[in-house]
C-alpha cells in the first residue's frame, strides 16, 4: 500500500507573518520582564574604579620589584656586591612597590568614605 502525501505549496508571506508574529511577542515579554538588579552579595559588586585600583595595586608591586631587582643586580656588576646588592635592591623595590600600593589604596578609601564610588 502507497502512502500519499498531502502537500501543500510554501506560503512564504505566511512564515514572515508568523515570524513577524513571534518577534512582536518577544519585544512584549521583553519589556514586560523586570531587569535584574546587581547586588553586592549576589553579583560581583566591583566597580570599574575599584578593578582600576586592584591592577594598579599588582602593578606597583610588580614594577616596585623588578626596578629593585634590576638596579641591585646593575650595582652588584658595577660595584662587586654581587648577591647582597640584588637582595637590597629587591627590598628596597618591595618596600617602594607597598608605599606605592598603600598611597593608592588610601586615596581610593578615602574617595569612597566620601561617597565617590557608588555602584550604580
Amino acid at each position: 500500500m502507497e502512502k500519499e502525501e498531502s502537500r501543500e505549496p510554501h506560503d512564504p508571506a505566511g512564515d514572515r507573518r508568523r515570524v513577524d508574529d513571534l518577534e512582536a511577542r518577544l519585544k512584549v515579554a521583553r519589556a514586560a520582564a523586570p531587569k535584574p538588579v546587581e547586588d553586592r552579595a549576589t553579583g560581583s559588586g566591583m566597580s570599574h574604579r575599584q578593578t582600576g585600583v586592584a591592577y594598579r595595586v599588582l602593578v606597583d608591586m610588580i614594577a616596585g620589584l623588578l626596578v629593585g631587582g634590576f638596579l641591585g643586580y646593575w650595582l652588584g656588576r658595577w660595584l662587586g656586591w654581587a648577591p647582597y646588592a640584588l637582595i637590597g635592591g629587591l627590598i628596597v623595590g618591595f618596600a617602594a612597590g607597598v608605599n606605592n600600593a598603600w598611597r593608592a589604596i588610601r586615596v581610593f578609601s578615602e574617595d569612597a568614605a566620601k561617597g565617590g564610588d557608588r555602584l550604580p
